[in-house]
């Protein structure tokens, strides 16, 4: 029940789901990369139609029609092993953002162990979750997509660009949206009730898993 209950809490009160978390032992962790691992398969493969149909349109417009096609044949391979390979690279990208929340919060002085920040990475990880499951359903009831910008709908202040606006003003305020501002708060409050500091200090340790985030965003905006 434990369990359940520090994956309830995370979205809401982080401090009460750090010390459900606390209970669990070793395999704390398991439960939300579990849930996440399962979800974010689960959402691609009901986006994988649309996702294919939407990357052949842009293929179209970039070479012929055979080579469109020669070139979906590795798209859809590569597809399937990223769906296959889901919760190894979640567990990837938790030891990564670990290792940067363990480094900044050791030069503040808090102290933290690498299980008790993965555990907590891992159920934080369950917010920017809903975003997907919110795109899915954007994008299901659009029905077809006629390229692969449309697999991003706005959650946030970019509901109110138009397609002229600057890529990397397009791609700043995507990736902040509701949801990612939520995780930001989520993470800052939570590793503040792990570490026994002040939120300040919370907000700083947690600082470069979002910025990371965010570098890739901007990143993609300016190849999409």
């Amino acid at each position: 029940m434990n369990a359940v209950l520090a994956i309830l809490n995370i979205f809401l009160d982080p401090a009460a789901s750090v010390r459900h978390q606390r209970t669990q032992g070793k395999l704390a962790w398991l439960p939300p990369l579990a849930v996440a691992a399962a979800v974010s398969i689960g959402i691609a493969y009901l986006l994988r139609p649309l996702m294919e149909q939407a990357m052949y349109n842009d293929l179209l417009d970039q070479m012929a029609e055979q080579k469109a096609r020669e070139s979906m044949e590795f798209i859809r391979g590569t597809l399937t092993f990223s769906m296959i390979m889901t919760p190894v690279m979640l567990a990837v990208m938790l030891a990564i953002s670990g290792a940067l929340v363990l480094g900044v919060g050791t030069i503040l002085g808090a102290r933290l162990q690498f299980p008790e920040v993965f555990t907590l990475l891992a159920h934080c990880s369950l917010i920017p979750l809903l975003a997907q499951v919110a795109q899915v359903v954007t994008v299901k009831l659009r029905g077809t997509l006629d390229s692969m910008k449309q697999m991003q709908p706005a959650f946030g202040l970019d509901l109110l660009l138009d397609d002229e606006a600057p890529r990397l003003l397009a791609g700043l305020l995507n990736y902040l949206s509701f949801f990612t501002l939520w995780y930001i708060v989520i993470l800052g409050l939570g590793f503040a009730a792990l570490a026994g500091v002040c939120k300040a200090k919370g907000f700083a340790m947690t600082a470069p898993v979002w910025l990371l985030g965010l570098v890739f965003a901007l990143a993609g905006s300016l190849v999409g």
